[in-house]
C-alpha cells in the first residue's frame, strides 16, 4: 500500500487497514475478529520491512523499526516524570523503555515470561551502584540474574504500566499477540492491589499499527485498555476511558493454564479460603488462544531415471538394442609402486631380509620467541557460575589492573591472572623495570564482587609457577 494510493502526504505513515476501516466499516475484513487484525498488521509490517530481529513478526509483539524513538516519548509524559515505579513487559521492542526507567532512577518491574517461575522481577539501583552497561542489564539474562523475585504476598504499587501491542485504536482498545499473558498479569496485580484506577497504561507501537477504531464486540471484560499510545512520530491520548478488568476471571481459565502457573494456584487457594467463587472453565479454552497451524508433511519421492527400454517403446524407435553400446563404467585404481630389482641379488637373502619400518618425520617444535615467560600468577576464586569472563575483564579495566594473560575456569569457580616480568632491551642489555605492586592488586581484587547478589568477595592468592626441573626426579636425569 503506497501513500499515493491513499491520497495522503508522502511522509505520513498509512495504517494497513486505512482503506477498509473508516467510520466503523469492516465489510472488507475477512473475519471480524482479533486474529484478522493481527494478521493484517503482521503481513503489512513484513511486506514493508518495518520490523527488526526477531523475525518473522507473526505470532510476536513486533519489534518495529523506530521503537527507540517511540520509547523516548515517555520522557514527554508528565505521568512518567512523577512515577516512582514502572512495570515494562519483557518484549524486545520495549527494551528501550526499560533502559529509560533505569536511567531515570525509577524502580523497574518486569514480568517473568509466561509466569511459570513466579510473577515479577524487581530491578533498582542507587546512583553509585548503577551499572555502566544498562542495555545488558535489561536483557533477559540481566533480568534473570540481577532481578529480585517479587511474589504475590509482597506489597508494591505500580504507577505506570508499559505494554507491547500488535494493534491498537485511538479510542484505547488494544490487541496483543493472542496468548493473554499481559491481561493476566494486570489482573493478578489488580488482585494484589498493586494497580488501581490511577495507574497509567501505555503502549509503544509503529504508526501503521494504529487504527482509527476497532469493533467493540470483539473485546471482552478481561481486555486491558490503554491511556496513551506512543509512536515514533506522535503521542496519542485515548479518546475515552474504557473499563478495566476488576481482577481474575476464573471462568475464563482452564485447569491446564492453572497447572502451568504456580502463582495462579496460590491465588486460587487464597480466594477459595475467602469463600470466593473459583470455578474454572471445564473446556480447555484459555483467553485468546490461537489456532496452531497444521503443517502438512508431504513425503517427497525422488524421481527415478527412466529405463532406456521404456523410452524406446514410447517414442517408437526401431533401432535394436544390440547395436547400442552399453555405457562404459569408470574404475579408479590405485597406482602400484614400481620396485627396482637387482639381477645379482640372492632371492633367499631377499626373503629373509627384514624391511625397515618407515618412521614418520616428526615436526620440529619451534618456540615462539614473542611469548612472554610467566613470572607469577594469581589464583582468583569464589567466582559464581553465572559470571562470564567479560564481567571480570570489565572489572579489571575499571580498577586499572592489566594482567598479561587470563586462564578462565569460571564454570569451576576460579581463574588465573598471569603476569610476565616486564623487561626492556637496550643495546643487547636486558634491564628489568620497576617491580610490580602485587600486594595492591590483591588488595583491590579481594574487595570486588563480580555478581551483586554474591555474599562473599573474591579470594586471591599468589601461585608460583612450577618449572620443569622442579617436577623432575634429579636421580633420573
Amino acid at each position: 500500500m503506497s501513500a499515493e494510493e491513499s491520497g495522503a502526504e508522502p511522509e505520513k505513515v498509512i495504517t494497513p487497514a486505512e482503506n477498509c476501516v473508516k467510520s466503523g466499516d469492516f465489510s472488507s475484513v475477512e473475519e471480524n475478529s482479533k486474529q484478522s487484525f493481527r494478521k493484517k498488521v503482521w503481513e503489512y509490517l513484513e511486506k514493508n520491512k518495518l520490523v527488526n530481529f526477531p523475525r518473522p513478526a507473526f505470532g510476536r509483539i513486533p519489534n518495529f523499526k523506530g521503537a527507540e524513538k517511540a520509547a523516548a516519548k515517555l520522557l514527554d509524559l508528565e505521568e512518567f516524570k512523577t512515577a516512582k515505579s514502572v512495570e515494562v513487559n519483557p518484549d524486545k521492542p520495549l527494551e528501550a523503555s526499560r533502559i529509560l526507567v533505569i536511567e531515570n532512577d525509577k524502580i523497574l518491574y518486569v514480568p517473568i515470561p509466561k509466569l511459570q517461575e513466579g510473577l515479577l522481577k524487581k530491578i533498582s539501583f542507587c546512583n553509585e551502584d548503577k551499572p555502566k552497561n544498562i542495555r545488558q542489564t535489561v536483557t533477559r539474562w540481566g533480568i534473570e540474574t540481577l532481578g529480585k523475585l517479587v511474589d504475590f504476598e509482597d506489597n508494591l504499587h505500580v504507577d505506570l504500566f508499559v505494554l507491547g501491542s500488535v494493534a491498537v485504536s485511538k479510542d484505547g482498545h488494544r490487541i496483543g499477540k493472542g496468548k493473554g499473558y499481559a491481561d493476566l498479569e494486570f489482573a493478578i496485580l489488580k488482585e494484589m492491589k498493586a494497580v488501581d484506577d490511577n495507574t497509567i497504561i501505555v503502549t509503544t507501537v509503529h504508526d501503521s499499527q494504529v487504527f482509527d477504531s476497532l469493533p467493540d464486540e470483539i473485546f471482552r471484560k478481561h481486555d486491558v485498555p490503554l491511556d496513551y499510545i506512543l509512536t515514533p512520530t506522535q503521542i496519542i491520548k485515548a479518546e475515552k476511558k474504557l473499563p478495566r478488568p476488576e481482577g481474575i476471571y476464573w471462568d475464563l481459565l482452564s485447569q491446564r493454564r492453572l497447572n502451568l502457573m504456580p502463582v495462579l494456584q496460590k491465588i486460587k487457594e487464597t480466594h477459595a479460603s475467602e469463600g470466593r467463587t473459583t470455578a474454572l472453565n471445564e473446556t480447555d479454552m484459555d483467553i485468546e488462544t490461537e489456532e496452531k497451524r497444521k503443517q502438512s508433511r508431504i513425503k517427497r519421492i525422488p524421481k527415478r531415471r527412466p529405463k532406456i527400454e521404456k523410452i524406446i517403446e514410447e517414442n517408437g524407435i526401431t533401432t535394436s538394442l544390440d547395436s547400442q553400446k552399453p555405457r562404459r563404467r569408470r574404475f579408479f585404481r590405485r597406482s602400484k609402486s614400481v620396485k627396482v630389482t637387482n639381477e645379482n641379488e640372492d632371492p633367499v637373502e631377499k626373503e629373509n631380509e627384514v624391511t625397515p619400518v618407515m618412521k614418520k618425520k616428526q615436526r620440529q617444535f619451534r618456540r615462539n620467541s614473542r611469548r612472554l615467560q610467566v613470572d607469577f600468577s594469581l589464583v582468583v576464586s569464589n567466582i559464581d557460575r553465572n559470571v562470564r569472563v567479560r564481567h571480570l575483564k570489565n572489572a579489571l579495566i575499571d580498577h586499572g589492573i592489566k594482567p598479561n594473560n587470563i586462564t578462565w575456569r569460571g564454570y569451576k569457580g576460579f581463574c588465573y591472572l598471569h603476569y610476565a616480568k616486564p623487561v626492556k632491551k637496550e643495546a643487547d642489555k636486558v634491564i628489568e623495570e620497576k617491580s610490580f605492586a602485587v600486594d595492591n592488586v590483591i588488595e583491590i581484587l579481594q574487595t570486588l564482587k563480580l555478581n551483586p547478589e554474591s555474599t562473599t568477595n573474591l579470594s586471591v592468592k599468589v601461585m608460583e609457577p612450577i618449572t620443569r626441573i622442579e617436577t623432575t626426579d634429579v636421580t633420573a636425569v
